[in-house]
């Protein structure tokens, strides 16, 4: 279940991003309201749990699990910051 897994963390991690105060202002014209951003970062924490239980459910041992997990997450925290760079030079060269 690496597949699902790696999927529900990448998009937990642009919505952590989105929900961030300089986030934000990529993915968003406006800044958002700060509540509505923390609806963003509660569901992408959520999003990272869910990654770490599918994780968990085809594993037999926790610790590989956990370690692939976190290896997966290092892959999806950097092909976040490369969509955030490429959204946020996309928005300043179209103004």
């Amino acid at each position: 279940m690496t597949g699902p897994s790696f999927l529900c963390g990448q998009f937990a991690m642009l919505l952590l991003a989105a929900g961030s105060a300089r986030g934000s202002g990529i993915f968003f014209r406006k800044s958002p309201p700060a509540s509505y951003r923390l609806g963003l970062q509660i569901s992408g924490f959520a999003l990272l749990v869910l990654s770490l239980l599918l994780k968990f459910y085809n594993n037999d041992f926790p610790i590989v699990a956990m370690t692939t997990w976190i290896g997966l997450l290092s892959l999806e925290v950097l092909l976040a910051t490369l969509i955030c760079t490429a959204l946020n030079a996309r928005k300043r060269s179209s103004r």
